[in-house]
């Protein structure tokens, strides 16, 4: 079966116009069973049986006067201080920010969030209403009816503000609320940039996952005399007032909106969701693996794989990463306790990889769960590391502390106090929400992990710990290109194995392009898109705009191979395989 999605058309720069979920349930055969493809359609939603959800923070900055010390970079990472965070590329950083002040520079360019209970443009998990306290959980409260789209709905966790209501003014005073794409940018000066980080969300069953984009529109709208004038503009008004080529036999192209090849894009796996491309500390890395080796780590959960075995694969991931990064000082270093009635010592830190897996290797499931006996232990190994290096602390457990939270707070707490810099808590199983904040610190989304999948999770930890991947630079003509290319860009569910996304654009089981592996059910995962204007451009890119939609589209892991949708037919018998990038517009093929 197919469905044709149309999606709204959206005033946009270099960003995201919706983000959200309709989802359609699709059977091919023998080839694929449950998919579900996430994006507004405008401003409705189609429900799927493959339930995807999806939430985002954006952000926004064109220069305004702040309090914070943001220095100018002019995309030269080497003019970026010491202790400062460039932004919104790294690699090509407009503006660099003091690490200590990132959080409030967010604040600041803050433009707007799902859920946002108080409309102050960031997101609110936790919110104190005159009703109680809400919580939010994706796969209850994610955007994924017409309603939670709207601000002004019964349950609109949308920020509510100018940039979201388009009729603001008049929704103050009664009106009905006229919602506002996600971005929608037009007057876009050299230096700007932006940035969106949004979260998937696969509420049911594991799941591949693909990103892509439709309804790609650009326009002139109007030539400005200085841009006429500018020699990268290929177009001028004629004698009537119409716009055409300056050399129409010379340009076999036709005509080129300047802003696509001017705009730059980078997207990235944002795995601990701070909306920040993150290329590590710069200190060397000394972590501290706490494993449980309770009896119930011997569990299946169904899948035929324990938990242990899960738990060994991605630790030895782990630590192929860390150790795996260093140069030839052999800076970072890990060590491993386990615990189960009592804690114990297996290695202390060290930057042998083989001395690092074998003993991950020999941790034997049996006994109970003394979790901060475990976090004690650890972070007396922690001591050992120098001064200048990274102290962390990793603990994974399928259960909760034999004592109670209670003890796990205090351990944690005196951990902090102590040798550790940082505890990343990934739970499983019997593990809680509330028993992993007991154990983490700082205990946000960042370094707790509730998961159906302890190998992945486990494993994801290197790119906090070392450095995110990036999945895609470019101009956002390439940009474009690859998202309406087939289903558009497929995503790895697990970064440790190598796959080259964009190489696998239509060829996603191609073993040349590497491993590719399902997203979990239940996990939270996070993808980052910037924009940036560099500032070496001006006059060519006055008065145009671009325009075009992005979504999500997930077959569920089992009965499928990750190959994506089959071409799909039309009523009048024309094959469609996705969109193409023509110049200044995109036209999707369609009846």
């Amino acid at each position: 079966m197919s469905d044709e999605f149309e999606l709204s058309r959206r005033k946009v720069l270099g960003g995201l116009t919706t983000i959200g979920v309709a989802g359609a349930a699709a059977g091919f055969g023998t080839s694929a069973y449950f998919s579900d493809r996430e994006t507004f359609e405008d401003n409705s939603l189609v429900a799927g049986s493959l339930d995807l959800k999806v939430d985002w923070w954006e952000h926004y900055y064109n220069g305004f006067e702040t309090e914070i010390d943001v220095e100018l970079t002019k995309n030269d990472p080497a003019n970026v201080p010491e202790d400062y965070v460039g932004l919104p590329d790294p690699d090509a950083p407009l503006v660099a920010v003091p690490s200590e002040d990132l959080v409030p520079f967010m604040q600041e360019t803050s433009l707007e969030a799902y859920p946002d209970l108080d409309d102050d443009g960031t997101q609110d998990l936790v919110y104190e209403t005159g009703d109680g306290t809400f919580e939010y959980y994706a796969c209850d409260d994610g955007a994924d009816t017409p309603e939670d789209l709207n601000p002004d709905s019964e349950n609109g966790y949308r920020t509510a503000s100018p940039d979201t209501i388009l009729n603001y003014e008049e929704w103050v005073e009664g009106a009905a609320a006229d919602p506002a794409p996600l971005i929608n940018l037009q007057d876009v000066k050299p230096g700007d940039f932006g940035e969106v980080t949004f979260s998937f969300h696969l509420c049911d069953n594991p799941g591949y996952v693909w990103m892509f984009a439709d309804n790609v529109e650009a326009s002139e709208n109007e030539l400005t005399e200085p841009e006429m004038k500018d020699p990268d503009e290929d177009q001028m008004y004629n004698e009537t007032g119409d716009i055409v080529l300056k050399d129409p036999e010379g340009d076999e192209d036709g005509p080129t909106v300047e802003l696509l090849d001017a705009v730059q894009t980078v997207w990235w796996y944002d795995t601990d969701g701070d909306n920040v491309l993150d290329t590590g500390t710069g200190e060397p890395v000394c972590a501290h693996l706490v494993l449980d080796s309770s009896g119930s780590m011997t569990s299946t959960d169904g899948d035929g794989v324990t938990r242990q075995d899960e738990m060994k694969t991605g630790a030895k991931q782990l630590a192929q990463a860390i150790l795996g990064a260093n140069d030839g000082d052999n800076d970072n270093t890990v060590g491993v306790t386990e615990f189960d009635d009592d804690a114990n010592v297996l290695t202390g830190q060290t930057s042998d990889l083989t001395t690092v897996e074998n003993q991950i290797d020999s941790v034997d499931a049996s006994g109970g769960t003394a979790i901060d006996a475990g976090i004690n232990t650890g972070d007396g190994e922690l001591g050992e590391c120098g001064e200048d290096t990274r102290h962390v602390m990793i603990v994974v457990t399928d259960g909760q502390n034999n004592s109670g939270i209670q003890d796990v707070q205090d351990a944690s707490d005196a951990a902090i106090g102590s040798n550790t810099d940082e505890i990343f808590a990934v739970g499983t199983g019997g593990a809680t929400q509330a028993s992993l904040e007991a154990i983490a610190d700082p205990d946000d989304e960042a370094h707790i992990s509730l998961t159906t999948d302890l190998g992945q999770a486990i494993a994801a930890l290197s790119e906090v710990l070392l450095d995110e991947e990036v999945i895609f630079r470019g101009s956002l003509r390439e940009s474009l290109g690859a998202l309406t290319t087939d289903d558009g860009i497929p995503l790895d569910g697990n970064r440790q194995t190598e796959y080259d996304e964009i190489a696998a654009i239509g060829d996603e089981t191609n073993p040349e392009n590497g491993i590719r592996e399902c997203f979990a059910a239940s996990d939270t995962a996070y993808v980052g898109f910037a924009w940036y204007l560099p500032v070496d451009h001006a006059n060519e890119i006055q008065t145009d705009s671009a325009m075009f939609d992005i979504g999500f589209y997930t077959e569920q892991c089992r009965h499928n191979d990750g190959a994506g949708m089959p071409p799909e037919t039309t009523p009048n018998g024309n094959e469609t395989s996705g969109n193409e990038t023509n110049g200044n517009v995109t036209n999707q093929s369609a009846d």
